[in-house]
């Protein structure tokens, strides 16, 4: 495997912290989309007539949950919507617990006369990925680890 190869699979790893960030990108990627659960139990009903395609929306982890030791509660403002599927919440859990920011807006709305029926809101999940640019990639590229230029110490603005 090339050095360039390795790097690629590893997003970087470690050894994206000291790269100058002009040879990294940075992009948002939808790593989720799907229904908010519970709707008619918590505050949906009083914000309905105030939600919009695309308005944001905020995650929380609910780490007392007696039923889902991976709850995710979704908020607009301050409004409790419901949780995002057991079935499907651990990841998302997970990165909220490791602090990473995950933007979340509205992906879906629609009326429903039936509060039990689920597709209602859709929400939808962004994480930033961070990838080499074809720049870092050509630097690297073919050479060895002892031949490659010390771009750390080469006045990059960090």
């Amino acid at each position: 495997m090339k050095r360039s190869e390795f790097l690629q699979s590893l997003g970087l790893g470690a050894t994206g912290l000291i790269l100058p960030k002009s040879l990294l990108s940075k992009s948002m990627i939808k790593i989720y989309d799907n229904y908010v659960r519970g709707l008619h139990h918590y505050d949906f009903n009083k914000v309905k007539s105030q939600l919009n395609i695309g308005d944001t929306l905020t995650l929380k982890r609910d780490t007392e949950n007696i039923h889902d030791s991976f709850a995710v509660e979704v908020y607009f403002q301050e409004y409790k919507l419901g949780y995002l599927p057991a079935y499907e919440n651990i990841s998302i859990a997970n990165m909220l617990d490791a602090k990473v920011e995950l933007p979340a807006k509205i992906s879906f709305l629609k009326e429903e006369k039936d509060p039990y029926k689920r597709k209602t809101l859709g929400i939808e999940i962004f994480a930033e990925l961070i990838s080499p640019t074809p720049h870092l990639i050509s630097e690297l590229q073919n050479k060895r680890a002892e031949d490659a230029e010390d771009l750390y110490r080469q006045h990059y603005d960090f």
